[in-house]
């Protein structure tokens, strides 16, 4: 089912954001009256198509991994084979350089324009994101440094104000890779007064997992005991613990968190334990024996219980509820666009510079993960998904790199300048060039993904 989910999400997430890409090309085609001979969603095989208006077909490849329009004069037609339907009609290259450079960019600005309209939506829509509380901090961590403890409640990074976690994600990203210091501004638990605190950073996880900064940082976010699901036949499930039970203590000890409660679980292999759960306004105390599972040759006992994550169900004093106005709604849609294009542009940067491995760059079995992970998660986070690959597209498309849109706008540049067209023979050879930049490097991406399947 998992897989199912994971192959449903990828191909619907890729065929939005590559048809949009498309559309955008189409569209402004069509509005310079430039005849558009074909539209296609996906390489391959072709699964269906059908001859619109105008002569232009349509179609849907077998691998939804990309797709293209192709205007008339784009393929060179040997003499004598013109089709008679299409004399007259206006080709691409009958189009001004204003014009074509209109239709090029137009693919990259559809993909900006989706995530303004997704943000804008989403922050339309309303959404609850995790509160900035500690739940865990790591011993020996830039946290514990720092000395933010349980509970903690996080409120600037480097001067920037926060409230969510995944801001203090998105935050210490834009610091992979570099060296200084970072600043903290942090509430301890029981005060009303902001803590500040400096930690030094040295080419910052530029070789290690970058997925998490946070947890790398040293804390893990303050996540209630609230089980979300079962393992089938575990011992949790066994026993009748069932999802939304609330873990309020193990073997009489307390319990205020989920982390604390994997610590407390994981210290108890192979034992038998009491667990208090509360359950709608009633409380009810099971004994069961934990499982034991090997990590990194150390025993470890687990339940198999999963944490809930349905902010709905959580505590209100832990979670953040945004919904804004139309007009703020319309901003934040421009400002988190703006953001996010921000983190890509300079996280790829840091990778030129080589103070950011490589290896974090992620093929189609990365994407199709994540995917499935934020399907699973529900709506709202399947559409951020979707808004952050469709800025990414757009950013990459604009790589001056022949083949790409980008490439494309560099050749009408040099046009332009030139005040002639570029011979055909450069043109094939920068094709060449660009083809064996473009595919080496999504085998370096789909290899960086065999490794982390490894």
């Amino acid at each position: 089912m998992d897989l199912l989910i994971i192959i449903i999400s990828f191909i619907a997430l890729i065929s939005l954001i590559v048809g949009i890409h498309e559309l955008g090309h189409f569209s402004v085609a069509r509005y310079f009256n430039i005849h558009v001979l074909k539209f296609k969603i996906g390489f391959g095989k072709e699964l269906c198509s059908f001859q619109g208006k105008n002569d232009c077909k349509y179609s849907l490849g077998i691998l939804p991994l990309g797709g293209y329009v192709q205007m008339l004069g784009e393929n060179v037609i040997p003499e004598g084979q013109e089709d008679s339907n299409l004399l007259g009609k206006k080709s691409y290259l009958d189009a001004t350089l204003n014009e074509r450079a209109a239709v090029t960019v137009a693919g990259p600005a559809a993909n900006f324009l989706l995530a303004i309209v997704i943000y804008f939506l989403i922050s339309l829509i309303g959404t609850i994101h995790l509160g900035s509380y500690i739940g865990g901090v790591s011993q020996g961590s830039l946290a514990e440094e720092a000395n933010i403890g349980f509970r903690d409640k996080i409120v600037s990074i480097d001067e920037t104000r926060l409230d969510t976690f995944n801001e203090i994600n998105l935050i210490l990203s834009n610091r992979i890779g570099d060296t200084g210091s970072i600043g903290i501004g942090f509430i301890k638990e029981g005060s009303n007064f902001t803590s500040y605190s400096t930690v030094d950073i040295k080419n910052w996880l530029s070789t290690s997992d970058q997925s998490n900064p946070a947890r790398s940082f040293g804390i893990e976010p303050l996540v209630p005991p609230v089980i979300g699901g079962l393992l089938e036949d575990g011992p949790a499930s066994r026993v009748g613990l069932k999802a939304g039970d609330i873990i309020q203590s193990v073997n009489s000890n307390s319990i205020n968190s989920w982390s604390q409660l994997s610590k407390v679980l994981s210290n108890l292999p192979n034992e038998t334990i009491s667990i208090s759960v509360l359950r709608g306004n009633d409380t009810f105390l099971y004994s069961l024996r934990t499982e034991s599972f090997n990590e990194n040759n150390i025993n470890k006992g687990r339940i198999g219980i999963f944490a809930s994550n349905d902010l709905s169900q959580w505590p209100e004093e832990i979670v953040v509820q945004k919904k804004e106005t139309l007009i703020k709604a319309f901003v934040f849609g421009f400002t988190e666009t703006y953001k996010f294009t921000n983190l890509i542009i300079v996280s790829i940067g840091k990778m030129i510079s080589g103070s950011v491995s490589a290896e974090n760059i992620g093929g189609p079995i990365q994407i199709s993960v994540l995917a499935g992970s934020a399907a699973k998660a529900g709506l709202l986070s399947f559409l951020s998904m979707i808004a952050i690959l469709s800025i990414n597209l757009g950013l990459i498309n604009l790589f001056p790199i022949p083949v790409l849109d980008g490439g494309q706008l560099l050749m009408i540049a040099i046009e332009k300048v030139k005040g002639s067209p570029i011979s055909d023979n450069f043109l094939e050879h920068s094709l060449r060039i660009g083809v064996l930049l473009v595919a080496s490097l999504m085998i370096f991406a789909f290899v960086n993904d065999i490794v982390r399947l490894i």
